[in-house]
């Protein structure tokens, strides 16, 4: 089927991501409850959703992304399922000439509120991990959350990203949403925009009934968010639907089995072509230009204040998530400083180095490689504690990213399992640092995270730190104060 056979076109778009469970000393996710009768979250969500969406071909007919610290618990733990997604962009790559994967900010960092250096870092450790993932380079990248602002749409632009999606009230003025949009940057560069259906995405997520009969919703539901005037002239249009792919199957019970004959019949049937994004964006380039509000988000009215300032968008007393963010700030300006005073005699550039760092880490780029790159005059430490110094405090800079990951701050209280895996992530890149350098960074971030109290238990994020299942002691700074019994809530 060609590309000019419809005038309707439909995108089906699935962001497919979990967050970093792995307790960051062991490697390994401890038994989580609410999982059950699976160990843990991933497990679960595989057996209901991914497992059956690769099996049942939806992967192949929808663009999507696949979170890296996804990727990489599927990669170990269900290989097959791992093999089949990968699969699917070479399906299409091999029939269209084109992929319909995408990238993703690689820590689900909200990258409007990350400074210039982590955004970069974050964008390009997304697009190496696509690359050695998928087997080329990444046209499209999803933001966490949607989550933009100007500067993050110039990174992308600079490192080569064509085009991402955000929701249509991320635009400031009126927009076409069956249309891709140009945004032009300060620096001259310039991204497409594919903007989402919002009542139709939001629908598919949150109302049960709309998304029960696939034909149904494909011959009766589909039509009426087609622009009028559009059908009237005979041109081409889009409706992208995106929502999160753990919709199909875990969110929702069957709503794989919804994906797959909407996409492999249903819409067909009602005269929509079933298309992606990269292939619809070549056959047809934006023609429109947009300004976008920023920062902004999908799931935020109040810019991006979900993760930093609070709002109304969750219940209870958000004061720790400032408080909270404030904490992590401060570590990670000292963790930079330890970074850039303890690699000055063996990194001659430390943050590409650390840009190029999961290469390295992942096995990507060899030792070799990497050192002559960014080692000072080219070389390699020439002792291995220097090395090692050199690693553990690259380390800290790849759990320094980890303890951004954006769950901590999306739901109502400090007192949950998804904050308390950043103050564990935080608490790894302390402990590296001690490790190299002997410089306590912990005492400062106790102090801070004292501030952020939970509205509910009243357990404070020190009391989270410090409830953290034990080290030994060589592993972490001295702390004085007692470890309380508190049990804090998962």
């Amino acid at each position: 089927m060609t590309e000019t056979a419809h005038h309707q076109f439909l995108c089906v778009y699935g962001h497919f991501y979990q967050p970093p469970r792995e307790d960051p000393f062991t490697g390994e996710i401890p038994h989580e409850h609410g999982a059950a009768p699976y160990d843990n979250f991933n497990e679960k969500i595989t057996a209901e959703c991914y497992r059956p969406n690769a099996e049942d071909g939806n992967f192949e007919a929808i663009s999507f992304n696949l979170g890296p610290t996804l990727a990489a618990w599927l990669e170990r733990h269900d290989p097959a399922t791992y093999a089949r997604i990968i699969a699917a962009d070479h399906a299409n790559r091999a029939t269209y000439g084109v992929g319909n994967a995408l990238a993703q900010a690689y820590n689900h960092t909200i990258l409007p509120l990350a400074t210039t250096r982590d955004k970069r870092t974050q964008i390009l450790w997304g697009m190496m991990d696509f690359a050695q993932r998928f087997g080329r380079p990444a046209e499209g990248m999803w933001l966490a959350e949607t989550a933009v602002d100007l500067e993050t749409l110039d990174i992308l632009a600079e490192c080569g990203v064509r085009y991402t999606v955000l929701a249509p009230w991320q635009s400031a003025e009126p927009i076409d949403p069956t249309d891709p949009y140009l945004v032009r940057l300060p620096s001259g560069r310039s991204i497409t925009i594919f903007f989402y259906n919002g009542p139709l995405s939001g629908g598919v997520s949150f109302n049960e009934d709309l998304s029960r009969n696939a034909d149904d919703f494909a011959a009766n539901v589909l039509p009426h968010h087609l622009n009028p005037e559009k059908v009237a002239r005979g041109e081409d249009q889009l409706i992208v639907i995106a929502s999160d792919g753990e919709l199909y199957g875990h969110h929702k019970a069957w709503r794989d089995k919804f994906l797959q004959r909407l996409t492999h019949e249903a819409a067909t049937n009602a005269g929509f072509e079933v298309t992606t994004l990269g292939r619809y964006l070549r056959a047809h380039p934006p023609t429109r230009e947009a300004t976008l509000r920023a920062p902004s988000a999908w799931s935020c009215a109040h810019g991006v204040a979900r993760w930093s300032t609070g709002c109304a968008c969750t219940e209870g007393d958000s004061s720790w998530k400032p408080a909270l963010r404030h904490a992590l700030d401060q570590l990670s300006m000292q963790l930079d400083k330890a970074f850039e005073q303890g690699t000055a005699q063996t990194l001659s550039d430390p943050w590409g180095a650390r840009d190029a760092y999961l290469g390295l880490r992942n096995g990507w780029v060899s030792a070799a490689d990497f050192w002559a790159r960014y080692g000072v005059k080219g070389r390699r430490p020439h002792s291995p504690s220097l090395e090692a110094q050199a690693i553990q405090l690259l380390e800290a800079q790849y759990y320094g990213q980890w303890m951004y990951t954006s769950c901590g701050f999306f739901f109502e209280d400090i007192d949950r399992i998804e904050p308390r895996n950043d103050i564990a992530f935080a608490r790894r890149a302390i402990s590296l640092v001690w490790q190299a350098t002997h410089l306590d960074t912990q005492t400062d971030f106790l102090r801070n995270l004292e501030a952020a109290h939970s509205w509910r238990t009243g357990v404070t994020g020190a009391t989270l730190y410090r409830n953290l299942p034990r080290l030994p002691a060589h592993l972490l700074p001295p702390d004085d104060a007692p470890t309380t019994q508190a049990s804090s809530a998962a």
